[in-house]
């Protein structure tokens, strides 16, 4: 398999980074807001207390609004677009709260008052500002108990991206087609500079984007059987976001995506630095310098990041390189600095200034059955020494028997290759692309692409997290930056024989009978700070801790979720009430792949009170 990940090609570049060590100014790395009118808040903005995470306000404020290129519709436009079926702002405090992103005030760093992780991306050709998710949109999340808010940093969000996005493009379509949405639209955006001429321009180009925006919405689509609120909240098929971003709108082909079928929870971020591997299905090498940068440049990709492969005149793809037909709104050095907070952010210690006390003689004898049960895979990691590295365990699928999809998917959906067919899939290295090929390819190449266009850059951005923060530490040699990089192929190359998978022929799926889960694998994380993730299993399948340790056939089988309220008993969200209900069975009585809650059987045959003194322990991760 091969993934987002950076190969031998971008060796030859790596020298050129020698002598380079001058980081770009902050204005280089954060959107200019002076010419954006600020626009106050609109709603209710909750107070809430912030826990001790190593984040000083100025890294929270940085981390929530450096963009990393990512552009959605036009930052004015989303300031004033109101909701598809009445009057109302879109980005009001209540309707984000309700699709269960965080509300904020207006701030020089977020002029329209819109949600955490909500930011400005400014065009450096034309000056426009445009409106964009960053990391903080998806690993930032709000635990409620008896009225305290608690924002938990790079924690998994309980937001509907999907719902999001659809409510939007329907937002988008009313204000085109309806006369007096539009014109109360084009007066707020065009300000003073309103007029018949400048409202019709402003309606032609709306059109063009509302029509874009629909087509993605289409392309990632669920198939007509599946349940119409399959992803929900706390959800995303983000790997599947991945590929179609790169086989369907970087190749400029609607039919040649694959439907994102395996939502996951989105993972914390803590930790994140110091494993040798990332993803789900531990198929990214976070190797020194090369592998965060492109790890993180792969997942701009998939939200918004504008990656564009071109056919490009082979005159110039000869005498300029190949990379010449790659472009992308991706800020490389905003994805240093980013990547550089988050090396800096530690997992939250359970607050028993806002929750009930552990009971440590109950949570001492959950240590010994922890040490017994669950440290073989979830290691411990003490908070004095959170920032070590670690070798992360890869769990086979086949005998976790937890939900394949997003293993599977990942290895085997296809695209076609189309103006690719024929060249290396590592632009100088690698095999070349036949008629076929897995879909993660494709953004894969287009990442590489990027990063042999502007190699300083790229490197520049990928040693910022070594460089800075708490930890920094020297540059690297030229001999060092080498090493890395041949460490981050060597690795690759040991996942893709590790996970070499066969072919299906183009079709995007093996009839079920055939899928072979052989050698896919989940990785298994320590579990720092696990309280503050429900629900569990990397799909989200199971609610709270307690039900983690309940034989699979115990397991609640619906549950509702995106409340905000704890449930510092069971560790998890409340889930007799949400926003809506997460089903592991079909309407026939199956199992809906994607949603099983089966496998992970670890500690199901202890006593009650044994699990209990278990999950006791895990709050003091």
């Amino acid at each position: 398999m091969k993934t987002l990940h950076l190969m031998a090609a971008v060796t030859g570049a790596a020298t050129l980074l020698v002598g380079c060590s001058s980081l770009l100014s902050s204005k280089d790395i954060h959107s200019d807001t002076s010419d954006i009118k600020p626009i106050a808040a609109v709603g209710s903005i909750p107070q809430r207390v912030e826990l001790e995470q190593a984040w000083n306000e100025d890294t929270r404020r940085k981390f929530w609004y450096t963009s990393q290129g990512a552009r959605i519709i036009p930052y004015t436009w989303f300031s004033w677009l109101e909701q598809a079926d009445n009057e109302k702002l879109f980005r009001s405090a209540e309707h984000m709260e309700s699709l269960r992103y965080l509300p904020m005030p207006s701030s020089p760093e977020n002029p329209a008052g819109l949600p955490i992780g909500f930011a400005l991306a400014t065009d450096a050709k034309t000056g426009e500002g445009w409106m964009g998710m960053t990391c903080a949109a998806c690993h930032t999340n709000q635990v409620d108990y008896n009225g305290t808010k608690m924002l938990i940093e790079g924690a998994p969000t309980l937001g509907n991206f999907v719902l999001f996005y659809s409510k939007l493009v329907d937002a988008l379509n009313a204000t085109h087609l309806d006369d007096a949405k539009f014109d109360r639209f084009a007066h707020r955006v065009l300000d003073q500079e309103y007029s018949t001429s400048t409202a019709s321009q402003l309606r032609d180009r709306l059109g063009e984007i509302a029509l874009h925006a629909a087509e993605r919405r289409e392309v990632n689509a669920l198939p007509a059987d599946y349940p119409k609120d399959f992803t929900s909240y706390a959800r995303l098929d983000a790997f599947g976001n991945i590929q179609n971003a790169g086989s369907v709108f970087a190749l400029h082909d609607l039919a040649n995506g694959n439907a994102p079928t395996a939502p996951v929870s989105y993972p914390f971020l803590w930790g994140t630095h110091q494993s040798d591997v990332v993803q789900w299905n531990a198929s990214a090498p976070n190797t020194p310098v090369v592998g965060p940068l492109v790890r993180n440049m792969g997942e701009v990709v998939g939200v918004f990041g504008g990656l564009e492969i071109t056919k490009a005149p082979v005159w110039q793809r000869w005498l300029l390189g190949k990379q010449t037909r790659y472009s992308s709104t991706i800020n490389m050095m905003a994805l240093g600095h980013l990547e550089s907070y988050v090396r800096d952010l530690r997992s939250p210690v359970w607050p028993s200034q806002y929750l009930p006390a552990v009971d440590t003689n109950k949570a001492a004898e959950g240590a010994v059955l922890y040490a017994n049960e669950c440290a073989s895979c979830h290691q411990v990691i003490p908070r004095a020494d959170e920032g070590k590295k670690y070798v992360a365990v890869r769990s086979p699928v086949a005998e976790m028997k937890t939900d394949p999809i997003m293993a599977w998917n990942a290895e085997y959906h296809q695209a076609k290759s189309l103006i690719l067919e024929g060249e290396k899939t590592k632009i100088l290295i690698g095999d070349r692309f036949g008629e076929n090929a897995p879909a993660i390819q494709i953004p894969v190449n287009g990442v590489v692409g990027l990063v042999l266009k502007d190699p300083v850059t790229a490197f520049k951005a990928g040693m910022i997290p070594y460089k800075s923060g708490t930890q920094s530490e020297p540059e690297p040699t030229e001999a060092q930056v080498m090493a890395k990089v041949q460490e981050h192929i060597n690795a690759r190359k040991t996942i893709e024989a590790e996970q070499d998978s066969p072919n299906d022929n183009g079709t995007g799926y093996l009839p079920s009978g055939e899928r072979d889960l052989n050698n896919l694998v989940y990785k298994s994380r320590p579990l720092n700070g696990i309280w503050a993730t429900a629900p569990y299993l990397h799909n989200g399948s199971v609610p709270n801790l307690w039900e983690l340790l309940q034989k699979p056939e115990q397991r609640a089988s619906t549950f509702w979720v995106g409340s905000r309220e704890f449930d510092p008993v069971n560790v998890g969200f409340v889930t007799g009430e949400g926003l809506n209900e997460f089903r592991v069975y079909n309407n026939k009585g199956e199992i809906q792949l994607g949603n099983s809650n089966r496998g992970h059987d670890f500690g199901t045959e202890l006593s009650d009170a044994q699990k209990w003194a278990l999950v006791e322990y895990m709050k003091t991760l």
